[in-house]
């Protein structure tokens, strides 16, 4: 059977103020297990040549078990590296997903646990390597974990800028432009992708297997479960609520959402990830950026990331994208 609890821990802003996992219980619950969920946009160089040093500086902070990476572009070895001399966790395996050449290396995965199994890329269906796939790693009590990054395409009309379109219309008292079959239908490409993932090339890569599953990335629409009817008086939704189908599909397919276990209140916890960065500033809150579980695994905390280590002073943020950090337990086999 499924076990998924939440603690709720107090949030935290800052990645390098994020505590170190919680010590066992005194009954052991099994492996404690960090995961960071990161599109790092253009590989990490977007902002100056100090960018990518900076963003492995942060990284290297939190000590992540497990790091998924979207649009990492040619900085897979560098990951790679500045976590194994750096994070005092040992040797890093980093996985390329995307199995291109630097540059259109788009998914990696990182980890400190033994990789068991690389799956292939998907094949039949809309997705490739560029979208989804990953690795079974070996955890320290011989329990097995299935890691899967996903990057779902981005489409215009994108629904994150329909839904602060009709958030800007209704601040200033005009009626909204855009109506939620407008938004709704704006989640095609994604919906037609993830459809793919978990109902097609997940049961065949996994081949039967049930040990517990991460997956985690970027997924370029909006939670679904944040946007229903119930959660429209939220101050940041500004009355509106909308039918998305996208991150619901995840949930459909027995996945959690791992921030929104750890912080099920929509309105006093909305765990923005678009945007850190002032010039894609949002009036309503935009969870695009998630990090799923499924099996028998415990959320005991997740935080969004998304400001500066103080040691870097003042600037802009990373990426374009905010952190997602998660600490799981991950039951004894």
């Amino acid at each position: 059977m499924r076990r998924l609890t939440a603690l709720v821990a107090a949030a935290i802003a800052g990645l390098g103020a994020f505590p170190a996992a919680a010590a066992p219980e005194a009954e052991p619950a099994g492996t404690q297990v960090r995961v960071l969920t990161w599109n790092i946009l253009h590989g990490g160089r977007e902002y100056g040549p100090r960018n990518l040093p900076n963003l492995l500086d942060q990284v290297v902070a939190v000590r992540p078990d497990v790091f998924f990476t979207v649009e990492t572009y040619g900085s897979g070895p560098d990951i790679e590296r500045a976590l194994t001399e750096r994070a005092g966790k040992g040797a890093y395996t980093g996985v390329r997903v995307t199995d291109r050449p630097p540059g259109e290396d788009n998914l990696w995965l990182f980890t400190r646990f033994p990789v068991s199994h690389r799956y292939p890329a998907p094949h039949g269906g809309v997705v490739d390597d560029f979208n989804f796939g990953g690795a079974r790693v070996r955890l320290p009590d011989g329990a097995e974990l299935n890691l899967f990054t996903v990057w779902l395409p981005y489409s215009d009309p994108w629904n994150g800028y329909l839904v602060d379109d009709n958030a800007a219309a209704i601040r200033t008292g005009v009626p909204p432009r855009h109506s939620g079959a407008d938004v709704q239908r704006a989640e095609t490409e994604q919906q037609r992708h993830i459809d793919d993932i978990v109902r097609t090339q997940l049961p065949a890569m996994l081949g039967g297997n049930t040990d517990p599953v991460l997956m985690g990335g970027d997924f370029n629409t909006l939670a679904a479960h944040d946007w229903r009817p119930e959660h429209a008086a939220c101050s940041g939704h500004l009355g509106m609520s909308y039918p998305l189908g996208a991150t619901a599909a995840v949930t459909a397919a027995g996945f959690a959402d791992t921030y929104r276990t750890a912080h099920p209140d929509v309105c006093a916890e909305p765990g923005s990830t678009w945007s850190p960065q002032p010039a894609e500033r949002m009036i309503t809150p935009q969870r695009i950026d998630f990090t799923f579980a499924r099996g028998d695994v415990r959320v005991e905390r997740s935080e969004v990331i998304d400001q500066r280590i103080p040691e870097h002073g003042p600037g802009v943020f990373y990426s374009d994208h905010a952190a997602v950090l998660t600490d799981l337990v991950v039951a004894h086999r």
